[in-house]
């Protein structure tokens, strides 16, 4: 304890003479600020009063040269050219759908001309359906009747109505899962197994059966309903097995046609 107290006594002294000499040095220059009649202070003023002019000149010429002014318009010019830009590629966007459903109608162009029928857009996603149906944009007001045949490009089935609304019909894919379809390959009759975006079917290992060869539905007056798109060529195997596809995917489809 003593020792501590020895030791808080000099630096105490030494707090209590600095404050004693700033305390001096202040009173020595206001009795010289007084003995010289205020000279000091003015002198004082006259060292700080430029500098104070100068930074005021700078300050006023800043203002004067309008860098702030111009900064804020150029930022302004800016965010005005980006929302153009958006707009723009808004526009490019727009346009190119509606480009691609002109091309999907016009597709359906010489369906019209060979059988009687409407296009209708598809309202209803293609492929997230788990029971392999989809929607479209016509019904019993435009003359869309239950089993009526949906086509896509090429004249290709793709499935039947099988609920009828006023201005919307329900679809079934042909390709639906467990969905059964008598079909003709190069001649040979066999039955198509819907899997879900495609069909699975046996024929004999003597039919000669080519990829890409087409699939056709008697029961749908022969028209196309795929392609074969791989032939199980196993020598083992007593049977062919035959995948079968669309030549077009499902989730491009934007417009249908609808035939009696």
């Amino acid at each position: 304890m003593e020792t501590r107290f020895r030791s808080a006594a000099p630096s105490a002294r030494i707090g209590r003479r600095r404050l004693f000499f700033v305390t001096l040095g202040a009173l020595l220059v206001v009795l010289v600020n007084m003995a010289s009649g205020g000279k000091l202070s003015a002198a004082a003023r006259d060292i700080v009063a430029p500098v104070w002019g100068v930074g005021a000149t700078i300050g006023n010429g800043i203002a004067q040269s309008g860098f702030f002014t111009s900064r804020s318009a150029l930022e302004a010019q800016v965010a005005a050219l980006q929302e153009e830009l958006l707009q723009g590629q808004l526009q490019v966007a727009a346009f190119q759908v509606l480009q691609q459903e002109n091309a999907s109608l016009s597709q359906l162009t010489h369906l019209a001309q060979t059988s009687p029928g409407l296009a209708a857009p598809v309202t209803s996603s293609v492929i997230s359906s788990p029971y392999g149906t989809f929607t479209v944009g016509a019904g019993r007001a435009d003359g869309v009747a239950e089993g009526s045949l949906v086509l896509m490009q090429g004249g290709f089935v793709i499935g039947k109505v099988t609920q009828v609304q006023e201005h919307q019909s329900l679809v079934e894919q042909l390709f639906a899962p467990g969905v059964q379809t008598g079909v003709s390959i190069d001649g040979a009759q066999t039955v198509a197994t819907g899997q879900g975006g495609e069909a699975q079917a046996l024929l004999p290992r003597g039919v000669a059966v080519s990829q890409n060869d087409p699939v056709l539905a008697p029961g749908f007056g022969n028209r196309p309903v795929g392609i074969v798109q791989h032939v199980d060529s196993n020598p083992a195997n007593a049977q062919a097995g035959i995948s079968i596809a669309l030549p077009v995917s499902f989730a491009s489809l934007q417009y249908v046609y609808v035939t009696p």
